[in-house]
């Protein structure tokens, strides 16, 4: 008997406890309905960007092979929403892998500038194309 009083107590204490994280981690900023492609072939569709904060930024790899997207110093205070950043333990990371075909996305909800690259393999000269672009949240002067 005691154990199991213990093993519900410990259920409900965990059940709160998760339910009060996830609700002190919501963001800031909600997201807007407007999304931004960043479709890259053999280069980028899009490698300066203005968004409003909450918009979606939205990377589509079209390659048979897969790219790389890097956002340096991603923050998770920044995001409103983001798909494809996190790792198998589901941390967020600064670098998502796009299978061809495939998509990953971040709402920034605060103003600013973020940088970012897409690594792709190419039969060019040293065999990897590093195609760098900026997305301004806000401003088009933001910084």
């Amino acid at each position: 008997m005691l154990d199991s009083q213990r093993a519900w107590s410990l259920a409900v204490t965990l059940v709160f406890g998760l339910g009060w994280h996830g609700c002190t981690s919501l963001p800031e900023t909600s997201r807007t309905t407007a999304v931004h492609d960043i479709k890259f072939e053999e280069k980028l569709s899009a490698d300066n960007i203005l968004v409003q904060p909450g918009d979606e930024v939205r990377w589509i790899n079209y390659r048979k092979s897969a790219v790389l997207v890097k956002v340096p110093r991603l923050d998770t205070d920044n995001l409103s929403c983001q798909r494809g950043f996190t790792n198998w333990m589901g941390s967020l990371g600064d670098v998502a892998r796009l299978e061809a075909n495939e998509t990953a996305s971040l709402c920034f909800n605060k103003t600013g500038v973020i940088d970012f690259a897409v690594r792709a393999e190419t039969s060019l000269g040293g065999g990897e194309q590093i195609l760098p672009g900026i997305i301004r949240v806000g401003s088009p002067l933001a910084q």
